[in-house]
């Protein structure tokens, strides 16, 4: 289980999910090889080793980066198992590149929101109830 954020990018500047018309079409992220060299910009050490899915580990967690094989590449899915700390190059990283960064568990934009940690934390409280229901089991 992760907290899973998608990333996009529009035409424009939305400031929210309802903003965002239905019928709005996504530009493409940048080249493979470019999106590559961003998110290592961000999240150095990054593994590319399949270049449809990187894969991030820190002391305060790791992501994987899932591209998908298209180039360019449409969006990206975060796969995110980490502390507070990992939202705000999360953030940066959109804020640098024009991209939205959807929350899937709150339907916020990260990059708009007052409180971007707000996923992250009720993944957090979710995994640690399953993992002390699996303790008592």
């Amino acid at each position: 289980m992760s907290w899973d954020v998608t990333i996009m990018k529009f035409g424009q500047s939305y400031g929210s999910v309802e903003e965002i018309p239905d019928d709005a079409t996504p530009l493409p992220l940048g080249s493979t090889a470019d999106v590559h060299a961003f998110v290592t910009k961000f999240f150095p050490g990054t593994d590319w080793s399949d270049a449809a899915w990187g894969i991030f580990d820190s002391p305060f967690g790791s992501i994987e980066f899932n591209l998908g094989k298209d180039d360019p590449a449409e969006s990206m899915m975060l796969h995110v198992r980490a502390s507070n700390e990992i939202v705000a190059p999360i953030v940066a990283m959109c804020r640098e590149y024009g991209w939205n960064a959807l929350d899937c568990s709150t339907g916020e934009l990260l990059e708009k929101s007052e409180n971007p940690a707000e996923g992250i934390e009720g993944w957090r409280a979710f995994r640690d109830k399953v993992l002390s229901r699996q303790s008592e089991a």
